[in-house]
């Protein structure tokens, strides 16, 4: 695991990139598999819409098991940007250049972005 942007959020970021990636495999094991039936079949209408709920209550279980982690994390990390010159100005001005949406908070690219 990478080393945090400061070294005293070190600790919490490795307790929380560990119960990430723990809970990552599982929720991989979950998606990755494809349908035993086609989508456009009852059989398989009923089977996505189980998998689905899967994926929601193991979605919700990455805030149970981690968000804890995540939070402190996040909070140790803030004070560290405020606490380095000039960080906290640089990081709001690539926000409004580059603001990140769409999707979770990542910027969606659309064809248009990946025309030259």
């Amino acid at each position: 695991m990478a080393s945090s942007l400061s070294p005293a959020c070190n600790a919490p970021k490795h307790h929380y990139d560990t119960c990430f990636n723990h809970w990552l495999k599982s929720y991989l094991v979950l998606v990755a598999p494809p349908l035993s039936n086609p989508a456009d079949t009852p059989a398989g209408a009923k089977e996505r819409e189980r998998r689905n709920k899967q994926i929601d209550d193991k979605k919700q279980e990455l805030d149970d098991r981690c968000g804890e982690a995540y939070r402190a994390y996040q909070s140790c990390l803030k004070t560290a940007i405020r606490g380095i010159d000039g960080l906290p100005e640089l990081l709001d001005s690539a926000r409004k250049e580059e603001p990140l949406d769409g999707w979770g908070g990542i910027k969606v690219a659309t064809e248009d972005d990946l025309r030259p």
